[in-house]
């Protein structure tokens, strides 16, 4: 089975010769850096000298080379793959300020330290998300399935109210919030970390009051006064409250409508990059805010292969990187592609194995945080990951 973007009016990427992209590229145009030959860094520094190796994210991957792209959605993107040297060269050293952002520690998170993989514990306390839609709707059902899920190894739990599977209807203000508030409430009362999965402003003020420590928006908080919210928490509470500003094209309800992009990995960096921006602007700091590239939000199939498959360019943000993955439906249709027969996972409870080949696969890139309905499952996956290191 070959996988197909949807209709697609725009040009996408190719790769042309590092002599090329020096005559091509001149100083002012867009250029976005994404590393490659990724690996442990106890791996890369025995064989390498090391000027010939930059760290990841101050994580425990480095890089040896680059893929240097420039150009726009309309008339296509064009890539060139070089040493970490020679990106310097062709680009005057233009690559300077993005390497520092790509290389530096990210702080902690929420208090949790990004030098390591730390896993999202998934609560829907809604009756119609695509996996586990009206399992968790009574509240002491949901706190203990948080806390089985503390327990399992996630150090944070992402508590939502609304559906937002593709086709969802929104729900009222009123509703959402007598789902997640005393979900939150009960959780953070037993010491647990808490997120509010909420596009909605009139929702976050009360989240965050309620205990939930970070708000994770669909919408890359361009809700009316979202982000105002999200400045003012910080600027006049001592709670320290941190976004995830994930990427979205269109609505839950119009989302998988015949998503189109040039080249999805470039799109949804530069939209990720404004959802930063407006929260930063709102009195949020960058060292508060992470960014989610969306996988299956707006995209197919290959658009999510390339999400996954250029993982690593989201560093070039600054921020650490979130995905979530887990159960989605793209699952199948990648495992079709495979070439092998059955094991594809039509129902979204069969999907564990796609999942966690598409979180390590993530997580090889230096993704820091995993947003997963399996937890045990997705802890004992990088644990290995991080054993085999």
């Amino acid at each position: 089975m070959q996988l197909h973007t949807s209709r697609n009016k725009r040009a996408g990427l190719i790769f042309i010769s590092p002599a090329s992209f020096a005559s091509t590229w001149s100083a002012g145009q867009g250029l976005w850096l994404r590393p490659v030959g990724i690996a442990p860094l106890g791996e890369l520094h025995p064989v390498m000298d090391t000027d010939a190796v930059l760290p990841l994210a101050g994580g425990p991957y480095g890089f040896t080379h680059l893929d240097l792209v420039t150009g726009e959605a309309t008339a296509g993107y064009q890539a060139t793959r070089v040493s970490i040297a020679e990106a310097r060269r062709i680009t005057n050293d233009e690559t300077a300020a993005q390497l520092a952002t790509i290389t530096c520690p990210r702080p902690a998170f929420a208090g949790l330290p990004m030098d390591r993989v730390q896993v999202m514990g998934i609560l829907n306390v809604t009756p119609d998300s695509f996996s586990d839609g009206g399992r968790f709707c009574d509240v002491e059902a949901a706190i203990a399935h948080g806390c089985g899920m503390a327990a399992d190894g996630a150090a944070l739990l992402d508590v939502g109210g609304e559906s937002t599977r593709p086709g969802a209807e929104p729900v009222s203000t009123e509703d959402e919030l007598a789902r997640i508030i005393p979900v939150i409430s009960g959780l953070a009362k037993k010491g647990h970390l808490v997120s509010a999965d909420t596009r909605h402003s009139a929702v976050m003020g009360p989240a965050l009051a309620a205990g939930a420590r970070i708000i994770n928006d669909v919408s890359g908080f361009t809700d009316v006064g979202a982000a105002e919210v999200m400045g003012h928490a910080y600027l006049s509470a001592s709670t320290n409250n941190c976004a995830i500003a994930m990427h979205m094209q269109g609505t839950p309800q119009t989302m998988q409508d015949d998503p189109e992009y040039g080249f999805v990995p470039i799109e949804v960096f530069d939209v990720l990059a404004c959802h930063i921006d407006r929260l930063v602007a709102a009195g949020l700091p960058q060292s508060n805010i992470a960014v989610d590239p969306g996988f299956g939000f707006g995209k197919g199939p290959a658009h999510n292969a390339e999400v996954i498959s250029w993982t690593s360019l989201f560093h070039g943000l600054g921020v650490p990187v979130l995905l979530g993955v887990s159960r989605k439906s793209s699952i199948p249709k990648l495992a079709a592609s495979g070439g092998y027969k059955g094991g594809y996972g039509e129902l979204s409870d069969d999907r564990l194995g796609g999942s966690l080949a598409l979180t390590l696969a993530a997580t090889a890139q230096g993704a820091q945080i995993i947003r997963t309905h399996d937890v045990a499952e997705t802890v004992q996956a990088v644990a290995v990951q991080k054993g085999l290191e």
